[in-house]
């Protein structure tokens, strides 16, 4: 096991967390870490040490946390094209809003920006723009209102 400081971290948390259980306070906890490992401290204990203890307590592994996937085909700062453009303009029109509305919506998605010019400002505008049409009735029942 490498070192890890978020797995270290949790393996830490756990390890306090199975000590309450089992009656255990912070001092007595970090004398039997001093004992069984050698280490003046808890925080130098390694990885495999932390995982040691818990593993002979609980019988279960903690495991590193696999990185989230990226679902981002292309880079937030790569320059956005027609498509993209035709795609939020077909959201806009959803909500019937002239180009002074958009740009006022535009501005408050990009913090006072008024022009879209990355994959990141344009996603940032698409999802509020799709956001409010999601939770619109008029849209939600197919343009006609109750």
């Amino acid at each position: 096991m490498g070192t890890d400081s978020g797995f270290k971290t949790r393996m830490l948390r756990a390890i306090h967390a199975e000590a309450k259980k089992r009656g255990l306070d912070h001092d007595a906890l970090h004398d039997l870490c001093v004992a069984r490992c050698g280490v003046g401290s808890m925080s130098e204990m390694t990885g495999q040490q932390l995982h040691s203890l818990y593993h002979q307590w609980t019988g279960k592994a903690l495991r590193r946390r696999a990185p989230l996937p990226t679902n981002k085909p292309v880079e937030d700062g790569q320059m956005i094209g027609t498509e993209e453009l035709i795609t939020l303009a077909q959201e806009f029109a959803k909500r019937d809003w002239g180009p002074e509305t958009q740009a006022n919506f535009t501005k408050r998605q990009l913090r006072g920006r008024s022009k879209i010019r990355t994959r990141g400002d344009w996603t940032k505008v698409l999802q509020g723009i799709r956001a409010l049409n999601k939770r619109d009735p008029k849209l939600l029942s197919g343009g006609t209102e109750p």
